[in-house]
C-alpha cells in the first residue's frame, strides 16, 4: 500500500492504463491537499483561525512532507489552507510522489506521441491491491455507515469528494453522486478537503470568466 494518502490519491487518480482519471486542476488541488492532510493527521499542522499554523515543526521522516512542512514553518506570511493548495499547484512534488511510486513499482511511466508531436506522459498502476485496498476502504466507509474513527480512510474519502473522483471510485458501489454527497456530509469538518473545493471553485471561476 502506498505510504501515504498523497500517493493512495494518485494510485486512485490513474486507471491500469494510465489514464488520468480527474482533471489536471483537480489532480493538483487533490494531491496539494492530501500533502496537507498528511501532515495535518502527523500532528503537524492545525488551522488557526483561517491560516495554516504549524503545530509541530518536527520533520515526519517523508522527505517530500518534509520540505513541505519546512516551506510552511518559513513561510514570511500566514496562508489559507486554500492558499496553500494553490501554492502547491506551482511545484514539482507530485513528480516527485509519481516517481517515487514509480521506483517502487507501483506505477509505471508511460512516455509516447500524440500525432506524432505532442509527448503524452501515463502512469498505468501496477500495484493493483494497493489500488483496490485504498478504494474498499474508502466505499466501505461511506457504505456501512460507520463513525468516522479511522482519520485516515475518512481524510482520503473527503479528498475523493473534494477533488472530483467520486465518480471513479464510488460509481460500481451504487449511485456515486450520493455516495460521494454522503462522505461530504460524513466529513464535513475537513478543512482540507474544503480547501481543495475553495480552490477548485477559484480555478473555474477564473477559466470561464
Amino acid at each position: 500500500m502506498a505510504e501515504t494518502l498523497a500517493e493512495e490519491l494518485l494510485l486512485l487518480a490513474y486507471d491500469l492504463r494510465g489514464k488520468c482519471r480527474m482533471g489536471p486542476v483537480e489532480l493538483d488541488c487533490g494531491v496539494g491537499g492530501a500533502m496537507l492532510s498528511d501532515l495535518r493527521l502527523a500532528g503537524r499542522l492545525r488551522l488557526s483561525g483561517t491560516a495554516l499554523a504549524v503545530d509541530d515543526p518536527e520533520p515526519v521522516g517523508d522527505p517530500v512532507l518534509d520540505a513541505l512542512l519546512t516551506d510552511i514553518a518559513a513561510s514570511p506570511r500566514s496562508r489559507t489552507p486554500q492558499e496553500w493548495v494553490t501554492r502547491l499547484r506551482a511545484t514539482d512534488h507530485q513528480q516527485r510522489l509519481l516517481a517515487r511510486l514509480a521506483d517502487r513499482g507501483q506505477v509505471a511511466v508511460d512516455r509516447h506521441r500524440t500525432l506524432g508531436v505532442f509527448v503524452e506522459t501515463r502512469y498505468p498502476v501496477r500495484d493493483i491491491v494497493g489500488l483496490w485496498e485504498a478504494q474498499q476502504r474508502v466505499v466501505a466507509a461511506v457504505t456501512t455507515g460507520a463513525a468516522p474513527t479511522d482519520a485516515r480512510t475518512f481524510a482520503l474519502g473527503a479528498l475523493v469528494a473534494a477533488s472530483g473522483l467520486g465518480k471513479a471510485v464510488f460509481a460500481t458501489s451504487g449511485n456515486w453522486r450520493i455516495l460521494r454527497d454522503r462522505m461530504r456530509e460524513m466529513t464535513a469538518g475537513d478543512w482540507v478537503a474544503d480547501a481543495v473545493r475553495r480552490a477548485l471553485s477559484v480555478e473555474h471561476r477564473s477559466v470561464s470568466a
